[in-house]
């Protein structure tokens, strides 16, 4: 018990001598908006057909989760591409399971501005098993799909939320 206590207090220590601060953390005051407040007005575009929708919701909800009625100021240009990939093959032939890759290009500038703030491409693989029953393999990679369009989202807020602190920081 001592020693867990212990444990624990010099990790504290060690994460205040780091200079560590949470990275959502707003930054308080009207002249230094806080990160949140920065992907909370971030318009998003390119996002066509079901899995650019899956994409699409799932970034409104990573950049901003309360639906806040923000004014853009940004503009993210998302391009998407997937591809499914037979990763399980018995003997037979038979395939049983497929990866698909989802590979997500964005853009970030300013609203009414030509110049790209950041660029980055993020790629996400999510697995899934494939039975001989259409329905079950329908659910399958749509269940896949929904997964890696999650993660891809949170990967892509996670990279633009350092992109803002850093701006932050510099400034």
């Amino acid at each position: 018990m001592v020693a867990r206590r212990t444990v624990l207090l010099g990790l504290g220590l060690s994460l205040a001598g780091c200079n560590f601060r949470p990275l959502l953390l707003d930054g308080g005051g009207e002249d230094a908006p806080g990160v949140r407040a920065e992907l909370e007005a971030i318009q998003i575009e390119g996002l066509d057909g079901r899995l650019g929708q899956l994409l699409r919701t799932a970034l409104l909800d990573e950049l901003n989760p309360t639906g806040a009625s923000v004014p853009p100021r940004y503009v993210l240009d998302v391009t998407l591409s997937s591809r499914a990939s037979a990763l399980g093959i018995q003997l037979n032939s038979t395939i049983t399971r497929f990866n698909l890759t989802l590979i997500a290009t964005f853009r970030l500038r300013e609203k009414g501005q030509p110049a790209l703030l950041q660029v980055a491409t993020v790629r996400r693989v999510s697995s899934y098993n494939v039975s001989r029953l259409p329905y079950a393999d329908l659910i399958a990679s749509q269940t896949a799909e929904r997964r890696a369009a999650n993660l891809v989202s949170t990967d892509i807020r996670t990279q633009l939320a350092v992109h803002f602190a850093r701006q932050a920081s510099v400034t």
